[in-house]
């Protein structure tokens, strides 16, 4: 396996000077979660980061949260390169993570699954089931993978403001924001359901960030001694994905996502068709995926449109004051995500089919087909959920068109890169 630090002697380091109209501006790059749907936002990225270094600038502030924490982790460690060949790191690891670096092998873990279900039905606590695939090999992975002291040398030189990954606290449900920076990290708002906690990131605060519940195992997580205890998935609480980058003083945000951009289109009469364990799991997924995203974009845009009015601003501004609340501020921001909610899922199902589908390919690899039966292998919402437990190469390479194609459409709507108002309605 090929490390990310690999030969990075022998890359040009990427050049920090920001062009006049650009200077001191503070981008911030969100990244949502996603599983391997991620592999649609490194093909975004792959047209992003080049458009972004072409404006004269690049993004200082990098949150991410469950695949999207793993994303940006490789980011920040190769954050002193050129924005092509950070991106071919970026792709690198993508096709290293292949189930057999991320999950191990079902019949592998079912004495083990059995002996801690038995342990918790028994009452014995010390042997308890947390997850259904073991996530050894995604930490070996991320050790491997990431050049962890070229990421933390990145932070203390300044290439890199802010790396952060969000995590759920299991006991508490509060969203925690690990955040490794060279400055001082603000207080959370009152209104924002989380908190900043400084530390030097580590394997386990990623692990922790994309700790599906149920199915991957929480994640201890030990340093800082102030957050210590047991995560999953950042995902699962966070109600403000945006918030973050703002909490952290971002004049402009881009955001690429897994998820629908927009809502569905509503079909009634698929409310009468019968359900069963695989689109409870999906509509689960949607309402944790897409969802806050879509929200938060449409409150960015609507509180920019106050900020630019010349009557409503200034009793905004007081209005923000009397409470002891800094001010609204315009943030212009770059939005890539799936138009069409269903084409990666459709897309896992085509590769499903072909990889996985005949004896032979179930006989030489079987979980992908028990996973497929166990979650209701004839549930029209069934792509939906491979779609985030796919680790395989040609879906990869599918998602990470999408996400090519849909950053390019992005580009060549937006020449400037970047956007205030809300999102234009899809065409009729």
């Amino acid at each position: 396996m090929q490390s990310a630090s690999s030969s990075s002697r022998d890359v040009k380091p990427r050049d920090r000077r920001e062009s006049p109209d650009n200077a001191g501006t503070r981008v911030a790059l969100v990244l949502d979660a996603g599983g391997a749907r991620s592999a649609y936002q490194v093909g975004a990225l792959e047209v992003l980061l080049p458009a972004l270094a072409e404006s004269g600038t690049r993004p200082c502030v990098l949150i991410g949260t469950s695949a999207g924490a793993l994303l940006s982790g490789v980011l920040a460690a190769t954050a002193h390169l050129e924005a092509g060949e950070q991106v071919a790191r970026l792709r690198d690891v993508l096709d290293q993570a292949t189930k057999r670096h991320v999950m191990r092998p079902l019949w592998r873990q079912v004495p083990e699954v059995l002996a801690r279900y038995t342990s918790e039905t028994l009452g014995l606590s010390f042997f308890r089931l947390r997850g259904l695939f073991g996530t050894q090999p995604l930490a070996r992975t991320l050790a491997q993978s990431i050049d962890w002291e070229a990421l933390h040398r990145n932070v203390e030189e300044g290439v890199v403001d802010v790396a952060a990954v969000t995590a759920t606290s299991v006991r508490t449900g509060r969203v925690v924001v690990f955040t490794e920076s060279a400055s001082p990290i603000p207080r959370a708002a009152p209104e924002y359901h989380g908190r900043f906690v400084a530390t030097r990131l580590q394997v386990s605060h990623l692990m922790a960030s994309a700790a599906i519940p149920a199915l991957f195992p929480s994640v201890r997580v030990d340093e800082p001694a102030e957050a210590a205890g047991w995560y999953v998935d950042g995902a699962t609480r966070r109600r403000e994905p945006l918030a973050p980058a703002l909490e952290l003083g971002a004049d402009r945000i881009m955001v690429v996502g897994t998820g629908a951009l927009r809502p569905p289109d509503q079909d009634l009469d698929l409310d009468g068709v019968a359900v069963d364990l695989g689109d409870g799991g999906a509509t689960l997924l949607g309402a944790v995926m897409d969802d806050p995203l879509r929200h938060d974009l449409r409150r960015l845009a609507e509180v920019n449109a106050m900020t630019q009015d010349a009557e409503l601003a200034p009793s905004l501004r007081r209005h923000r004051e009397g409470r002891g609340q800094s001010a609204y501020r315009t943030v212009p921001y770059v939005a890539v995500a799936p138009e069409d909610g269903e084409e990666l899922a459709r897309a896992a199902m085509e590769v499903f089919r072909a990889n996985h589908g005949s004896l032979l390919r179930t006989l030489g690899d079987p979980d992908m087909q028990i996973m497929h039966r166990l979650l209701g292998s004839d549930s029209p919402l069934q792509g939906e959920l491979l779609s985030y437990l796919l680790f395989d190469p040609d879906f990869f390479d599918a998602a990470s068109e999408f996400g090519r194609r849909d950053a390019q459409r992005w580009v060549e709507d937006h020449p400037d890169l970047w956007r205030t108002e809300g999102l234009p309605e899809p065409a009729s």
